[in-house]
């Protein structure tokens, strides 16, 4: 299976504080269709990395083109595309 992980981080100075909402609304509704498994912020800094299932890379582009910290220019990305094994992993204690 492969998923797409993708980094968020800070273009310029403009945080985009007032783009979070409409940033959590779009990632929430993605969540909701399935296409976005799981997010979650950098600690102590601006960004984050998101993981998508979809079917292409440009598929998963076409969505992070849409979110508005991309469309307002606060945010830059890279998509990595991640081959996944399905193998059980044992937390070492």
């Amino acid at each position: 299976m492969v998923l797409y992980l993708v980094k968020y981080t800070l273009k310029g100075n403009d945080k985009g504080v007032h783009l979070k909402t409409p940033h959590i609304d779009y990632l929430k509704r993605l969540y909701d269709e399935g296409t976005l498994l799981t997010a979650g912020l950098f600690t102590g800094k601006v960004g984050g990395y998101l993981l998508f299932k979809t079917e292409s890379y440009e598929e998963t582009q076409a969505l992070i083109e849409k979110d508005p910290y991309i469309v307002h220019g606060v945010r830059d990305f890279e998509i990595e595309s991640w081959d996944v094994s399905p193998f059980p992993l044992k937390v070492v204690e």
